[in-house]
């Protein structure tokens, strides 16, 4: 896993090809080593990926050409996910985050609602995947604690695992660490990325108010037929909300100096980035006081030698979706589907709108959102000129996985749901966010709408 990451960081810049044929080869070991760890979502990646590398073979007009962009992707995918891995194991172990965490779970029923949704947007970007270990546990166990043995204790876990979900979901349209936007970035030229933010946190704010009035109406009768005392309000943990923006802040820094210095993508500075962040944070954790060194160094041999092996399931399941979608989008003439998807049958706006709900269909039929978003970024980004202002269109992929992530039972969140709640990816993903996902799906139409100027 080291030699990957460090490989995949130097063949970047690297002419020789040298160190991409050395990611490859550590990508491989690394899937051959990890066989005892995966599953059956990870067998069957790795199955569709060999049968389309056979077919690439046998039906690309430059098969190694397309065999070595695939294999670029998805060994930066795999580098991508356990660059940030690294950070999530140094936030892991931070009391400012655990202090966080506690404040955005113990909030009054009135507004945990946009407490719990804005919290794992926030800390998302510093935790990714990571704050949903992290909250589940700390909302199921604060459950237990303020009213134990309350018959609507199950309605009151389930409503704060929503929030989380539904926070995290549509956070991915505007967080600059989500995974969503950053491959779509990497693959398609012409993207405005601050645009982007803003137009995604707009939209996810609309979500939240769609979010929190389902909710709402959903529970209103039962939350007035019993009447429980309302928790006192905790403490503002001040000291531990300055670190975790400070941490927030010197890693936004960081990776705009290597993105400049490195004259590359913001993609490739926040890579760069997560190393440095993590030593640093282990070391701030440890005080600066005599012996910090030592311990920080311990710690660290605990993250990369003991815990780093864990994401092995998740980081070959991203670099098979990485692998399928551009192997799948070299087999596809671009202007041929683009045609036969009919954009210039539709209103821009219309198009934008649809193809969430596309995305989303897709997941159905256990094709993730990864895979999805990065054949229609590969596509996208082969053409000479696009059809359709590459920003919003970058926008309306990552809503469609959004929705995905609230609605599927087979995508990414929703299975580390289920591991860290006990509930079936089903109840996580239909029974809780039908209704929810159907009016955000709705809600793009208007949006797009007025994106788009009515074109």
């Amino acid at each position: 896993m080291l030699i990957l990451m460090l490989s995949v960081l130097i063949a970047r810049h690297d002419p020789g090809k040298l160190f991409a044929l050395l990611s490859y080869i550590a990508m491989a070991l690394v899937a051959l080593l990890s066989i005892r760890k995966i599953g059956i979502r990870e067998t069957y990646l790795l199955i569709i990926s060999g049968l389309l590398s056979i077919t690439v073979c046998l039906e690309h007009p430059e098969p190694l050409h397309a065999f070595q962009a695939s294999l670029d992707q998805a060994a930066f995918m795999m580098a991508f996910i356990l660059l940030l891995g690294l950070l999530y194991e140094a936030a892991v172990n931070s009391p400012a985050i655990t202090e966080c965490g506690r404040y955005i779970t113990r909030q009054p029923p009135g507004r945990r609602f946009v407490s719990l949704y804005l919290g794992t947007g926030l800390m998302s970007v510093l935790f990714n995947l990571g704050v949903i270990s992290l909250l589940t546990p700390l909302i199921q166990s604060g459950v237990r604690t303020v009213n134990p043995g309350d018959p609507l204790n199950p309605i009151r876990e389930r409503r704060q695992l929503v929030a989380v979900q539904r926070g995290f979901a549509w956070g991915i349209i505007w967080s600059p660490t989500a995974l969503a936007p950053l491959t779509i970035l990497d693959l398609v030229p012409g993207i405005d990325r601050s645009r982007w933010i803003l137009f995604g946190f707009i939209i996810a704010s609309i979500a939240m108010v769609i979010g929190w009035l389902e909710d709402y109406l959903r529970f209103r009768y039962i939350s007035r037929a019993r009447k429980t005392p309302r928790p006192t309000p905790p403490a503002l943990p001040r000291s531990a909300l300055l670190r975790f923006t400070a941490a927030f802040f010197w890693l936004l820094s960081l990776t705009l100096c290597f993105s400049y210095t490195s004259n590359d993508t913001v993609v490739f500075g926040l890579m760069l980035a997560c190393p440095f962040m993590m030593l640093g944070w282990l070391l701030a954790q440890q005080g600066f006081v005599a012996g910090a060194v030592s311990r920080a160094k311990k710690q660290l041999g605990i993250v990369v030698f003991e815990n780093l092996p864990h994401a092995a399931p998740v980081s070959i399941t991203l670099a098979c979706s990485g692998f399928i979608g551009r192997a799948a989008a070299a087999l596809v003439p671009a202007d041929q589907l683009i045609a036969a998807a009919g954009i210039d049958l539709f209103p821009n706006y219309v198009f934008l709108s649809l193809l969430p709900l596309a995305i989303t269909l897709l997941s159905f039929m256990a094709l993730s959102p990864i895979v999805t978003s990065v054949f229609l970024g590969s596509v996208l980004g082969s053409l000479d000129v696009l059809p359709i202002d590459a920003t919003l269109l970058a926008i309306s992929i990552s809503c469609g996985w959004a929705l995905a992530m609230t609605v599927s039972p087979f995508v990414t969140l929703v299975l580390v749901m289920v591991r860290a709640s006990g509930h079936t990816g089903i109840t996580l993903s239909l029974k809780w966010n039908f209704g929810f996902a159907l009016m955000s799906a709705l809600m793009l139409f208007p949006i797009f709408w007025i994106l788009t100027g009515g074109r």
